[in-house]
């Protein structure tokens, strides 16, 4: 018996998705920090589900009690849905478009509480003008582990991402692991063979970070620095920001784009500005680079609700390039990182702000401590915060253009959750 649950998306633009059979497909799975990369289909995967096991109680609403099922049924069923906050819980920020939910910055995703054993879903990709280093990629994760890795193909397609054993009442999340600005990756529809369907639960803590290449994770599993960009090489699974989300069990949200900056996007040369996006022009936004693309007007307001718990700002290394030692360059960054701080806070009214720089050089720490400084004295705001990255060893190896390894990403995270637990 098919069962078709949820209605068909029909707005042309909605701010956020939350408002609003075939043989196995093989893709190429690397865990965080692997030496190697094997091709393994998706029914040989083997998953534990000893932990975290979610209860969704077919009689929990007439008891007053959460985890209320969506769709139930004593035998297993295919139930095909769009998703909705009626059947997921959307983790980072999305944006829909010819009713297709299109996962916007780096881990952006659904999530979903499933008794079954197999998930199929119909997929849009773009891989942009260079198909053969921009392809999307997407991670399957069961109760947090990321099992499966699946390359994308141009168009829409549909992907087995899971099949096997009977998983009973497990957290399911589909991510992008691919950046913003390189690959555009919708879903269209997910399709499961199952008894019982839940949106996931919120978690109790909640983190966005902002940033740019290093929060995007950019070619962070390259062999090494002569690598230059390539969708291949990147896996947002495995930056500091999914680890200390991990690390502290949060809900997260990364905004990131490779060489955004604050005043100045990455430049060649110092004091010659490239202003194409920067951070002011993304922050406020689903998805500033998709519409724009696109020609969509106006750009689609981000509902921030009622604001992160923590907010992590990993910004400057790009503007450093445009700054240098020019004093007054590097004031023209304090100035807008103090209004920035302010725009953040207004946002996030009750978080916790950390804003740190470090990893690929912190010239520009001195002004973003004054910054926080200054904006948590004129305030009156004592949850501003100032944290510094050691810088990347090269014993820990280089990603590509040496950018952080997965090996540094997970040191970042390590000594970042140190600090929050300080401060939480």
């Amino acid at each position: 018996m098919k069962r078709v649950c949820g209605a068909v998306l029909t707005a042309l633009m909605l701010s956020a998705c939350s408002k609003g059979a075939g043989e196995p497909v093989t893709s190429y799975y690397q865990s965080s920090g692997a030496e190697e990369t094997g091709a393994v289909t998706v029914s040989e995967t083997e998953v534990s589900v000893q932990e975290a096991v979610h209860d969704i109680d077919p009689e929990a609403e007439e008891r007053g009690l959460d985890g209320v099922p969506y769709f139930f049924s004593a035998n297993p069923e295919e139930v095909e849905f769009v998703p909705s906050s009626e059947n997921v819980k959307f983790s980072g920020r999305s944006i829909v478009h010819n009713d297709v939910c299109y996962l916007s910055y780096t881990c952006s995703g659904i999530r979903f509480v499933m008794s079954g054993d197999r998930i199929e879903a119909v997929l849009v990709s773009n891989g942009g003008a260079y198909s053969d280093r921009q392809q999307g990629w997407i991670g399957v994760e069961i109760n947090g582990e990321l099992v499966n890795r699946i390359r994308l193909e141009d168009g829409e397609q549909s992907y087995t991402l899971y099949e096997g054993e009977m998983l009973e009442n497990v957290e399911i999340g589909i991510i992008k692991l691919t950046e913003n600005q390189m690959t555009n990756t919708g879903i269209k529809s997910v399709k499961c063979n199952a008894t019982r369907l839940a949106p996931a639960e919120e978690k109790s803590l909640s983190i966005e970070f902002i940033g740019d290449s290093i929060t995007c994770g950019y070619s962070n599993e390259a062999d090494g620095p002569e690598y230059g960009f390539d969708c291949d090489y990147e896996n947002g699974a495995a930056t500091y920001g999914y680890y200390t989300a991990q690390n502290l069990d949060a809900d997260y949200s990364l905004v990131c784009i490779s060489g955004l900056g604050l005043i100045s996007d990455y430049t060649d040369e110092t004091g010659v500005k490239e202003d194409y996006l920067l951070l002011d022009d993304v922050y406020s936004y689903a998805d500033t680079n998709f519409q724009q693309r696109r020609g969509i007007e106006p750009l689609s307001e981000w509902d921030f609700g009622g604001g992160s718990d923590i907010v992590v700002i990993n910004i400057g290394t790009n503007d450093f390039s445009y700054t240098g030692r020019d004093e007054d360059l590097q004031y023209e960054f304090y100035e807008a990182y103090y209004d920035f701080i302010g725009d953040v806070r207004e946002k996030n009214p009750e978080a916790e702000i950390v804003c740190t720089l470090g990893i690929m050089g912190a010239e520009l720490f001195g002004q973003i401590e004054q910054a926080a400084a200054d904006y948590s004295a004129d305030n009156s705001d004592d949850k501003i915060h100032t944290f510094k990255f050691d810088y990347q060893s090269e014993d820990d190896g280089y990603g590509g253009d040496y950018h952080p390894s997965v090996a540094t990403h997970r040191k970042a995270a390590d000594k970042l959750t140190e600090f929050l637990e300080t401060i939480i």
